[in-house]
């Protein structure tokens, strides 16, 4: 009997063990809860019990008929749900709960600290009041005296503290006061420097008005007698021009888009118009130009055209100190300048070093034409030798040297209309070779 009673002893530990389990013992409540109905027939239905067992193991046999798992969700699913739901979803679903509930915990146990906290300071002022009664008492005096003595001392903190405040508020306002003077005095300024800065613009506007008044007056005169001229080649030709074709013509002549840019253009006047030396013509700009004039009039004379116009553009010209040349006209006249003043060249700062090394004495020099190109100004590159004889010995030659120049003539009126030639000078002793 011992050792069935140890057997049992030892079933039931495991059993028990096995039960307390939280996964295990949870799942074993979900299920009787999901499947009570079948416990219920299987303790108390009206058949005989073997037969309640046969059909509570039809009813759930897993193995002989595994569609059930699916098909009897209280079976297996829906109690494993529930298990896992109280196992992991409720306890945070209960600590966020008591998180809930914290407040209104603390502040109950503070209101119970607080209401034992005023019980106990109502039980001491009635243990005074009872022992103040009695006369005999005499720590009654000193706790009167002390009581006297700290409402003194209550009473002349709080004065101290208004004094403070008053004496605060006295040092906020002065400083508000200066604030406010000197915020002022900063808006006096403020306003004392507007009026200047206005005077100034006033006066600096004037000044412009008047400069710009100047200019113009120098600049309608030039252009309107190159109008006038051209009205008056025009006309003997019986051909009329509108005004705003003869200022077109004009300020196509010089490079201008259109008249306004020219009349715009402080530079147009008749004292940047002395300067000119040289007026560039291109000949795709200037047809296309002169052609658009025509078109613009819409005259019924047959003689009017751009390539007439640009005759009478060049007649008027002739009477300026300038001359209405084509790139490569241009580029050669330049040329032909600078060959004639060669000796200029030959005089430069830049060629005296190269021409002391040769211990020749130049007498002549040649340049010819490598290229040229228009873009902001107009640019001619030369080339060419400067030959002479021997410094001591006049019947000997001397070493050639090699000269490089560049002319640049840039925009003095409009785009066309350039100055004259400014030179860039280099060179070197001609290097042979060895023999």
């Amino acid at each position: 009997m011992k050792a069935l009673d140890d057997i049992w002893s030892s079933i039931k530990g495991h059993t028990q063990t096995r039960v307390k389990d939280p996964i295990i013992g949870t799942f074993i409540v979900s299920w009787c809860f999901c499947n009570w109905d079948k416990l219920a027939l299987l303790f108390w239905g009206a058949d005989k019990v073997d037969q309640r067992i046969k059909d509570l193991s039809s009813n759930m046999s897993v193995t002989s008929n595994p569609s059930l798992l699916w098909t009897d969700l209280d079976l297996v699913i829906t109690p494993g749900i529930i298990a896992l739901a109280y196992l992991f979803a409720l306890p945070w679903l209960s600590l966020w709960v008591k998180k809930l509930q914290d407040r209104a915990v603390l502040l109950q146990h503070s209101h119970a600290i607080d209401l034992d906290t005023e019980r106990v300071n109502k039980q001491k002022e009635l243990n005074k009041a009872v022992f103040r009664a009695n006369p005999a008492k005499e720590f009654l005096a000193e706790e009167i005296r002390l009581d006297l003595q700290g409402e003194k001392e209550r009473l002349e903190r709080r004065n101290k503290i208004q004094e403070y405040i008053d004496q605060k508020t006295k040092t906020t306002r002065a400083d508000a006061d200066i604030k406010a003077a000197q915020a002022e005095k900063e808006r006096l300024d403020l306003e004392s420097q507007k009026r200047q800065d206005e005077s100034e613009k006033l006066r600096f506007n004037t000044q412009a008005a008047v400069q710009n008044a100047t200019m113009a007056s120098s600049r309608f005169p030039a252009a309107y007698q190159l109008m006038e001229m051209l009205s008056t080649s025009l006309r003997e030709d019986d051909i009329f021009l509108s005004l705003d074709g003869l200022s077109r013509s004009i300020a196509s002549l010089f490079g201008y888009r259109d008249a306004k840019e020219m009349m715009d253009d402080e530079n147009f006047n008749n004292e940047r118009l002395n300067e000119v030396k040289y007026l560039y013509h291109e000949s795709s700009f200037l047809a296309k130009a002169l052609d658009q004039v025509v078109k613009n009039e819409e005259s019924d004379n047959v003689d009017l055209s751009g390539e007439m116009l640009f005759d009478h553009l060049q007649w008027i010209i002739e009477s300026y100190p300038f001359d209405l040349l084509s790139e490569g006209a241009l580029a050669e006249k330049i040329c032909e300048s600078i060959n004639e003043n060669s000796f200029d060249i030959l005089g430069s700062d830049e060629l005296s070093g190269p021409m002391a090394e040769t211990d020749t004495v130049f007498e002549e020099i040649e340049l010819g034409i490598d290229n040229f190109n228009f873009d902001a100004s107009f640019e001619v590159t030369m080339s060419g030798y400067a030959s002479g004889h021997h410094r001591k010995e006049a019947n000997i030659p001397g070493v050639d040297l090699d000269v490089q120049v560049v002319a640049t003539c840039s925009p003095s009126v409009g785009k066309f209309g350039l100055f004259d030639y400014q030179l860039e000078i280099s060179g070197g002793p001609v290097n042979y070779g060895e023999d």
